[in-house]
């Protein structure tokens, strides 16, 4: 059995001879760690960068149901299903530029008007409305509105958190 462990003394020689050796290359982790930060920065800035260019050129479609228009809970579940495969159409994009955001209108006659937009790549997702009796169009011209979403009196709901 004698021979197998190694004996204490040496085990500090070991240990005192690693710090010894990071001692004298410390200038060299620290150059190692200001380059990890560094590119770290850069693929931050980079990827919000991304994100900024995919919002600013997103596809939009808009749909009209009919007045007998009245989905049941299977249609409506398979539309939300087609939905959250938007971003999984789109690739891989920064998390809110893939996101699909929904806008419902009470136009002319009571009828109301519902757009989604979402991103320029799952154009063909956004398409296929996936309801009967409802009609997709492109709108005819971008809204030029800045559309401002504020919730008075609600608290946030927690990341995860049921409904």
């Amino acid at each position: 059995m004698t021979g197998v462990l190694p004996r204490t003394s040496e085990v500090g020689h070991w240990l005192w001879t690693l710090v010894e050796a990071g001692l004298a290359s410390l200038w060299w982790i620290a150059l190692l760690a200001l380059a990890a930060a560094a590119a770290w920065v850069a693929a931050a800035v980079w990827w919000r960068r991304r994100a900024v260019r995919e919002l600013s050129d997103r596809t939009r479609v808009e749909l009209v149901p009919a007045t007998t228009f009245d989905p049941d809970l299977l249609e409506v579940g398979r539309v939300a299903g087609r939905l959250a495969s938007v971003r999984t159409a789109s690739g891989t994009l920064p998390r809110r530029a893939a996101a699909v955001r929904i806008r419902v209108v009470a136009g002319e006659e009571g009828r109301l008007h519902y757009w989604w937009e979402g991103p320029k790549r799952s154009a063909g997702v956004l398409r296929q409305s996936g309801y009967r009796r409802v009609e997709v169009t492109t709108p005819q011209a971008p809204s030029e509105r800045r559309w401002r979403i504020r919730f008075s009196d609600a608290a946030p709901l927690k990341r995860g958190g049921s409904w």
